[in-house]
């Protein structure tokens, strides 16, 4: 009887393999850095055990990434885009002349906004 584990990407024999989800690159980076800090007393058996402990503790990838500062502001940006979009031009039928008053107001304040910080990075 043949063994089609293998191809399973997320069983022991992929995982094994380095192929799958990437637990295997995960605990390679985790081992060598263990390894490297003392070579001599080096012990798998702590070593996997303290992987364990080390695995529970981290977030996972995706809480990771949502936890970005730039996830933040490109969802700030797109649904400000998106609110400008709907907004904008429901004024500028009701409010022609105010909306397009508020729209320099609103591009110059942008750009003396933009060149402050320009000027305070320096």
């Amino acid at each position: 009887m043949d063994d089609f584990d293998y191809m399973a990407p997320e069983s022991s024999a992929a995982w094994l393999e380095g192929r799958g989800d990437g637990r295997f690159e995960r605990y390679e980076r985790f081992y060598q850095s263990e390894r490297a800090i003392d070579a001599t007393a080096f012990d798998l058996e702590q070593t996997n055990e303290g992987y364990g402990k080390w695995a529970s503790e981290q977030r996972s990838r995706f809480v990771s990434l949502l936890a970005q500062p730039w996830v933040g502001r490109v969802a700030i940006a797109l649904f400000t885009i998106y609110m400008a979009g709907r907004l904008v031009p429901e004024l500028a039928r009701l409010l022609p002349e105010a909306t397009g008053f508020g729209l320099v107001v609103a591009f110059i304040g942008l750009r003396i906004f933009h060149r402050r910080r320009k000027r305070n990075r320096r």
